[in-house]
């Protein structure tokens, strides 16, 4: 008969194991990309050369001064960088008005803004498609631009939302008697005090603009205006695959997320411990 004590440390071992075994399934393909990124074309179809023998950037140079992914990354740069700034400056400002000020119904409005992330994305690509040609806006950044926006702020509200209604209202009113006006109260109280949960959500928005593919095959035709995700299918030929190329292209599309994830760590962490809890 095991005691409670024994019983616990076997718990805590197996939930060890377990997260080993999930940690080794999701670096294993990374490494993969990384490896096969610096292999050469022999290389990369010998089977008996998992690991290279010999290290190799022509695939990197390939693809950064061969193609055109460097024109590709900077269009997606564009289009994530003005999303995610779109997103956080209307999801601060409605969920300040939804959670600071009476509105009738105001849960109901919430519930109807997350709702409009039930609807598939491939549902929405006609009639998104009819009314961006009626608007001329076909093959443009803005149309596309637009199309972000709409899947990623309904998210972005809500989450805002619920960071904001975690700060009492106290505190804000506290600055206000000190002589704070509501817009100053609102910038050094609420928007500092919200400051961790509100990179938490500038993170969605990020990742979600700079991983979009559906919208941005669709509705970008000129080749020069293609985004990163689209323009990886340079590599992929009609009868083969320049996996080299490709993998070097996966390798470079990741570092602005790594970049992001190093320059808000800190309060990353603590916008996701500080959104885990309610009250």
């Amino acid at each position: 008969m095991l005691t409670k004590k024994q019983g616990e440390k076997i718990r805590i071992s197996i939930s060890y194991i377990f997260i080993c075994i999930m940690v080794f399934f999701a670096v294993v393909p990374f490494i993969y990309v990384i490896l096969t990124a610096l292999k050469s074309s022999e290389q990369i179809y010998d089977p008996d050369q998992i690991i290279p023998t010999y290290i190799t950037l022509e695939n990197f140079r390939q693809v950064l001064f061969h193609s055109n992914f460097v024109r590709y990354f900077m269009n997606s740069i564009f289009l994530t960088v003005v999303t995610t700034v779109i997103c956080m400056v209307l999801s601060v400002m409605a969920a300040y008005g939804l959670t600071r000020y009476y509105i009738i119904g105001s849960e109901k409005i919430k519930m109807a803004v997350l709702m409009t992330r039930m609807f598939p994305g491939i549902l929405l690509c006609i009639p998104f498609y009819i009314i961006m040609k009626q608007l001329q806006l076909i093959d443009s950044y803005v149309g596309l631009i637009m199309m972000y926006c709409s899947f990623t702020l309904p998210f972005a509200i809500w989450n805002t939302c619920a960071f904001f209604n975690t700060i009492p209202w106290e505190l804000e009113e506290a600055a206000m008697i000190d002589g704070c006006s509501r817009l100053r109260s609102f910038f050094t109280v609420i928007v500092y005090v919200a400051k961790p949960g509100l990179f938490v959500t500038a993170l969605f928005c990020f990742m979600s603009s700079w991983d979009e593919y559906m919208y941005a095959s669709i509705f970008i035709n000129t080749t020069l205006k293609k985004t990163i995700q689209v323009g990886m299918q340079d590599f992929v030929g009609q009868y083969s695959v320049d996996w080299g190329l490709l993998m070097s292209a996966v390798v470079i599309s990741l570092i602005p997320l790594f970049l992001f994830f190093a320059l808000v760590q800190k309060n990353l962490v603590d916008g996701l411990s500080s959104g885990a809890v309610k009250g």
